[in-house]
């Protein structure tokens, strides 16, 4: 039997080919076997297949106009953006990472020379609210409250998170071939979304009970929250990393390369972002006697992060797609809580997929099973609008 593209999801067989319930639910249930024992066999790339899907989506802009404008053969093209992938992700992220393990070592030595008793016995004894506060937190907590206590918390938590930290990136370092294979693998998919994709798109189309239109909207949104995910705020991320790392630099921090990289990837997450990091800079500096340095910078950190996070991501949207800003905090912080740091990105994605199929039940088969001709208006402007 010959696979023919169906327009209006019309069945293989004829109408007059008997089929019955028995063969039908045999059927399924075979697939469903096939597609999770094809699921079982790619689970370990799963998550490259999905990013390489993301990067695809974001780069796709730049293969249409090689393709379409340039008039480059497809496959041509599909080189040429991958080889863009290599040069701008692959290389800066094993240069990042190297330089992240020894970035770890050299913040957790100057951390522990930097809190020494002075600045301790100024930060929690001193004549102020912050210390005030804490002790009334320890008395309240019934912990004895003096230098050898805090000394320990801080030692002992100071050296649990670098640990961590350092573990990790050596763990990632260690596994280098398993990233350079998950890298290649990637890089392939991503190749294959680029030369097969329109065609693997309608075979899924097809494949899926859905219609097409519904599929299309889907699949739109999708994109358009890959672009804001990962353009969008990978710009502005980029942006406000590097411009608070170098004030970090100028306010004499030590880790400029750590702290700028943890800005970059906390500048995804809204209302909170890089202010995870600076703020307690900031406080740092202020209880280490630079007390104008500390003000300076925290206005400086402040204004960066709120001209990108409502002037720049704004403009550079534009109404591409309007998402709560809080639904998005909570759909990251529950993706890394899930899927680690690939959370980030997964987060955003799953609930822009859920409010969009959310609202074409509201304004279309809800109200469809009662036969509302209204209903359909409704859908119509929805799919028209997005």
């Amino acid at each position: 039997m010959k696979y023919n593209r169906r327009k209006n999801k019309k069945p293989y067989y004829s109408l007059q080919s008997s089929f019955n319930k028995y063969e039908a639910f045999s059927f399924i249930v075979f697939l469903l076997l096939i597609i999770l024992l094809i699921a079982y066999m790619i689970w370990g790339f799963v998550t490259s297949i999905i990013f390489a899907a993301i990067i695809a989506g974001t780069f796709s802009p730049l293969f249409h106009y090689l393709h379409e404008t340039k008039k480059i053969n497809k496959n041509l093209s599909s080189i040429l953006v991958c080889l863009l992938i290599v040069l701008f992700i692959f290389i800066p992220g094993i240069y990042i990472i190297v330089q992240l393990s020894e970035e770890l070592g050299s913040f957790y030595n100057s951390m522990r020379s930097n809190l020494n008793e002075k600045t301790l016995n100024q930060i929690f004894f001193g004549d102020h609210i912050f210390a005030r506060f804490t002790a009334k937190s320890f008395a309240l907590l019934k912990k004895e409250y003096n230098m050898n206590t805090i000394n320990d918390l801080i030692s002992g938590s100071l050296s649990k998170v670098s640990l961590s930290l350092f573990n990790s990136v050596n763990k990632l370092i260690s596994n280098i071939f398993s990233f350079i294979f998950q890298f290649f693998i990637m890089l392939v998919a991503i190749y294959s979304f680029f030369m097969y994709g329109k065609e693997l798109q309608q075979f899924l189309l097809d494949l899926s009970p859905l219609k097409n239109d519904d599929e299309r909207l889907i699949i739109k949104q999708f994109n358009m929250m890959n672009y804001v995910t990962l353009v969008s705020n990978g710009i502005g991320g980029l942006i406000q990393g590097v411009l608070a790392g170098i004030g970090f630099w100028i306010a004499g921090l030590p880790s400029i390369i750590l702290w700028t990289i943890v800005m970059i990837v906390l500048a995804f997450i809204p209302l909170l972002g890089m202010s995870i990091v600076y703020i307690p800079a900031c406080i740092y500096l202020y209880f280490n006697g630079q007390v104008f340095t500390s003000i300076v910078l925290f206005i400086y950190c402040s204004i960066i992060a709120l001209v990108v996070e409502n002037w720049f991501k704004p403009k550079f949207i534009g109404d591409k797609i309007e998402i709560n800003s809080i639904l998005v905090f909570f759909s990251i912080i529950g993706g890394m809580s899930v899927f680690g740091m690939a959370g980030i990105f997964y987060g955003p994605l799953i609930i822009s997929i859920f409010l969009t199929v959310a609202n074409l039940y509201l304004v279309k088969y809800e109200k469809l099973l009662l036969n509302n001709s209204e209903s359909r208006e409704q859908y119509l402007k929805y799919y028209n609008k997005n």
